[in-house]
């Protein structure tokens, strides 16, 4: 959104205004929660004064590996349906801002993006756009070519932008749905790089991933700050409005506590890169700021009983849950 806003003329602080994000934590891949992001939509649409096709530039730009398992585990399905289906089932990893279901009635097959979010209405048009690109670019990635006989379908009104020429498929408006049509066909093609082990193992990911944003209470909060990078037991309780004694005795009451929580989102992200992105033991370690790779694999050791190299081959092989 910040490389949009900036091609319009809007500045990276106009953007982030209110969000509590820096540039300098999205440099170092900082997690950006579901709330901020609507805030960052909500200003680059204000400071662009509601300009049509807004939308359609930020999903274009969105692509199936900037949202991690969930797109590794799209990629690598057998078919488009199963793709479809997987996606749907784990959309709440993609901090989506409207649903998005499948409907297959007869010989067509229609991926309906709702615009009943409880976004505000005049950020509905934008996120509509943005839904229907992302989603538009993520079948051409997993087919590797358009769908056959796409065509999209909006429930706005036509503008000057030129959404078809944007979305590669024709466009109509005024339409009961915001829409993408294909022929029912087009579920049954095999995708060229499924591999049912990465996806059995990209699945038990994502929902492990999505069990962990559902839990309850101050340890799903806590979580959610630690994506962020802050780790300081002083900083998290004043994020949360609580003394560092509160929030201790919190966690403890939920039978976990703040070393649990962060020992858990580096054995995860340790898991992904070198699974997802394939990095070495030396790679991961600097990555996760451990001072070198002997340090890392005895913190690795304590979570999971057993060596980085070992675990990955293991969960590879589909052992591990």
């Amino acid at each position: 959104m910040l490389e949009v806003g900036a091609e319009r003329g809007v500045t990276a602080r106009q953007c982030l205004e209110d969000t509590e994000i820096s540039p300098e934590m999205l440099g170092g891949g900082a997690a950006v929660s579901g709330a901020q992001e609507l805030a960052v939509a909500a200003n680059l649409v204000t400071a662009t004064a509601h300009a049509p096709g807004v939308g359609l530039a930020v999903g274009e730009r969105l692509s199936l590996r900037a949202y991690g398992v969930w797109g590794f585990a799209l990629l690598t399905c057998p078919t488009v349906r199963s793709a479809v289906e997987l996606g749907l089932r784990y959309l709440p990893l993609t901090y989506a801002m409207t649903g998005l279901s499948m409907r297959v009635r007869g010989d067509e097959a229609t991926l309906v993006v709702e615009d009943d979010h409880d976004a505000p209405e005049v950020l509905r048009p934008f996120l509509v756009e943005r839904e229907i690109a992302v989603t538009a670019g993520i079948l051409r990635t997993i087919l590797g070519e358009s769908p056959p006989s796409m065509r999209v379908t909006f429930s706005l009104s036509p503008t000057s932008v030129d959404y078809s020429r944007a979305l590669g498929a024709p466009v109509a408006f005024d339409a009961p749905h915001n829409a993408i049509v294909t022929d029912a066909a087009v579920l049954d093609l095999p995708l060229p790089q499924a591999d049912s082990l990465t996806m059995t193992a990209c699945e038990r990911a994502c929902r492990s991933l999505l069990l962990e944003r559902c839990s309850p209470f101050v340890a799903q909060q806590v979580r959610t700050i630690i994506a962020e990078g802050v780790t300081d037991a002083d900083l998290i309780a004043a994020r949360l409005h609580l003394s560092s004694r509160t929030l201790r005795r919190h966690l403890a009451a939920e039978g976990t506590s703040l070393r649990g929580l962060v020992d858990e989102a580096r054995r995860s992200k340790a898991i992904e890169l070198m699974t997802l992105h394939n990095l070495s033991v030396e790679q991961v370690a600097l990555r996760l700021g451990y001072a070198d790779a002997p340090t890392f694999i005895r913190a690795f050791r304590r979570w999971t009983s057993t060596t980085p190299t070992a675990y990955a081959t293991e969960l590879r092989s589909g052992r591990y849950p």
